[in-house]
This record gives structure tokens, sequence and C-alpha cells, in this order.
């Protein structure tokens, strides 16, 4: 929230995803490096295969995400 200002660690090279509930939401990221834009790979957000009831069904997504890839057609070499 607001003023808890609540953080959670995601270790290097580990997929994740996040969807917000309410307008106004800030995210931020600390990296352990220079971001990388051709590292960086997305997965489908809604693939079955990941087991994600996100509770969703119109949601607002980037280009990028829109265009994820699904975990069987997942590469996890950079």
């Amino acid at each position: 929230d607001d003023r808890e200002k609540r953080m959670l660690y995601v270790p290097e090279g580990f997929a994740h995803g996040f969807h917000t509930l309410e307008d106004g939401t800030i995210f931020q990221y600390k990296c352990t490096a220079f971001y990388d834009r051709p590292s960086e790979r997305t997965l489908l957000w809604n693939d079955p295969a990941l087991g994600i009831d996100w509770e969703v069904r119109d949601p607002v997504l980037s280009e990028k995400d829109r265009q994820g890839v699904p975990l069987s057609r997942f590469s996890w070499n950079t």
C-alpha cells in the first residue's frame, strides 16, 4: 500500500508477473544489472499450463504481454 511500501524478492531468472486491483498502482523493479531488452522473454499471461486464475476477463495489457509465448514454446535460455 502507499504507507508500508511492501517488497517482494524475485530471484534472478525467475519468471514473475502481477496484476493490480486498482488504478494508480505503482510497481518498481530493482535489478541485479542494467536492463537488457534482448535477454527479456515474455510468457503468455493466460496460458492454461501456468494454472493461474487471474480473476480478470478483460485485462489492460501491453503489446509485449499480448504477444507472450505459451509455456510449451518458451525458451529458458537467453
